[in-house]
């Protein structure tokens, strides 16, 4: 069933792609490129509709906006290069001591953070992100906090001024950063969920070390809110399919550049 699913996100980021290029595309169009059945290519389409992404015409489907801005819903997104982001995490808990107050953000890398925890159970690990404390629970993390507040479905986790204000109590040794984009020219890194931006940007100022973890297709993605520049950073942690130009920018900058 997994399989499925994986399947049908990837090809639901493929069709924004493909209608983004075009414009507006026909469901049969779409049913020949996908070779899948109309019933599938409409399921497809009313999902994405519901996330804002598209919006469904007589026969067919056009872009709403540019899809730079618009996240895939998280339970499909999680799946697509699921094995860089594993990759990834394994490289994210391996520089951990053991000890530390560790906070994972809300996104689907740091999920993939959390599925290695347990090679570091000692550190007391807090997250915003619903699906992240579940992951822990299942690895068995003793320690660990859920921080509250109003949940938004885009990234299964928690916004708003009592996820805020909690933040502002806590301080972390480090904290295993997702993000839209990173841009390079800009220096900066990005986020599409401005409400989202809110919370990252309160724990930035609540780390000691800020660590990002992305996958290498980030440095081609546009966000829409600047939430981080280079100089707030530590540590970038990409998978070893980044362009070497690319890292060699962020080493230029002054970050540290670890290779999964």
């Amino acid at each position: 069933m997994k399989e499925d699913f994986q399947l049908s996100g990837v090809r639901r980021k493929k069709i924004v792609d493909l209608v983004e290029s075009l414009g507006s595309m026909a469901v049969k169009e779409l049913c020949r490129e996908f070779q899948v059945s109309e019933a599938t290519i409409r399921r497809d389409l009313k999902e994405l509709e519901e996330f804002g992404t598209v919006t469904r015409t007589h026969g067919g489907v056009m872009i709403n906006s540019p899809s730079r801005f618009i996240d895939l819903p998280n339970e499909e997104r999680k799946y697509v290069g699921l094995e860089l982001k594993r990759r990834i995490g394994q490289k994210a808990i391996s520089i951990l001591e053991g000890e530390e107050v560790v906070f994972l953000d809300a996104g689907t890398t740091a999920l993939a953070v959390a599925e290695y925890a347990n090679r570091k159970p000692k550190c007391r690990y807090v997250t915003t992100c619903l699906g992240i404390a579940s992951k822990l629970k299942e690895q068995s993390i003793q320690n660990f906090s859920l921080i509250g507040g109003t949940y938004r479905n885009i990234n299964d986790s928690f916004v708003g001024t009592l996820t805020l204000s909690t933040i502002k109590r806590l301080k972390f040794d480090i904290s295993f950063l997702c993000c839209s984009a990173i841009d390079v020219e800009r220096k900066a890194i990005f986020l599409r969920d401005e409400a989202y931006s809110q919370v990252q940007i309160e724990i930035l100022e609540s780390t000691r070390k800020n660590i990002v973890v992305a996958h290498h297709e980030k440095f081609e993605a546009s966000g829409f809110i600047s939430t981080a520049s280079f100089d707030q950073l530590n540590t970038i942690i990409v998978n070893k399919e980044i362009d070497e130009i690319k890292k060699s920018s962020l080493i230029e900058h002054n970050l540290k550049v670890l290779v999964a």
